[in-house]
């Protein structure tokens, strides 16, 4: 296939073809020239949610044979967040796709992403088949060793600390580029969130927002995370009370203000009802 009929194929041609240059011509450097080809046709893709979640799955699933991990991720991100937008639902896809990040984060020793992403993956599979699914019961079986490394409630903090240490590469402010810097989807809320808000910048280059039920996260947990919280100042009598924590990671564009937002005075065992994550200039 020449360049210009690559520039008239559809990325289901391109992907069918990357397939057949790795698998059975064992061509790597032909498959590769293809899935760059489909994937680069991505971002003009005009088609509804269903649609655009199978090819990007179709291209995260080449580009991790390929071994590359970073784009494979980005693109079964995209992947899950259009098909959480797809109606009806499609139970079993969903969870598939989220068990095949498990798989991806769990090879990249990021045990506690991988272990949520399993569970919250089988819990979906689940909605989809009869609970005396053989195929069901397999899937438990074999992502048992991944599940074994479900993060403790602690792990909630250093998994958000992780998080806004991917933000502090973001650089203009994007939706598009903060959803790209968290490597992992907003949609459902990550970190067992009941609400994931991304804003545009007003007085900062934008923002992140996660609201918890409560027992997610503590101020404790909070402290041994980020440090000392630095408390402010109370809006009114019935205003939140709000603890900032800053995070900088040397060498990046930006810089994160951490604010928790407590119901209560929060002691070490008061539970944070939201963070916010505002992303500023470094």
């Amino acid at each position: 296939m020449g360049a210009t009929m690559i520039e008239r194929a559809t990325v289901k041609n391109l992907v069918t073809g990357a397939r057949v240059q790795l698998r059975l011509e064992q061509d790597r450097v032909r498959a590769l020239e293809l899935v760059t080809a489909a994937d680069a046709m991505l971002a003009d893709i005009d088609a509804d949610a269903q649609a655009r979640a199978d090819m990007y799955a179709s291209v995260s699933a080449l580009w991790l044979d390929l071994g590359d991990e970073r784009r494979s991720e980005q693109r079964i991100v995209q992947a899950i967040e259009a098909e959480a937008q797809v109606t009806p639902a499609r139970h079993v896809i969903l969870g598939t796709r989220r068990l095949f990040y498990a798989k991806l984060l769990h090879a990249q020793r990021r045990f506690a992403d991988a272990a949520r992403h399993a569970s919250e993956g089988l819990a979906i599979y689940a909605q989809g088949v009869e609970p005396d699914s053989p195929e069901l019961a397999r899937l438990k079986v074999h992502f048992a060793p991944i599940l074994q490394d479900a993060p403790e409630r602690s792990s909630v903090a250093g998994a958000l600390r992780a998080m806004g240490e991917r933000l502090c590469a973001v650089a203009t402010g994007s939706e598009a580029e903060i959803r790209g810097a968290l490597g992992i989807p907003t949609t459902p809320p990550p970190l067992g969130a009941s609400e994931c808000l991304v804003t545009a910048g007003e007085l900062s280059r934008a923002s992140l927002e996660l609201r918890f039920t409560a027992g997610t996260l503590t101020r404790r947990e909070l402290d041994e995370t980020f440090g000392p919280a630095h408390v402010l100042p109370r809006t009114g009598p019935f205003a939140s009370h709000t603890l900032g924590y800053a995070l900088r990671v040397p060498g990046t564009p930006a810089r994160i203000s951490l604010y928790a937002l407590f119901a209560t005075t929060p002691g070490p065992g008061t539970s944070a009802k939201s963070i916010l994550l505002r992303i500023d200039p470094a």
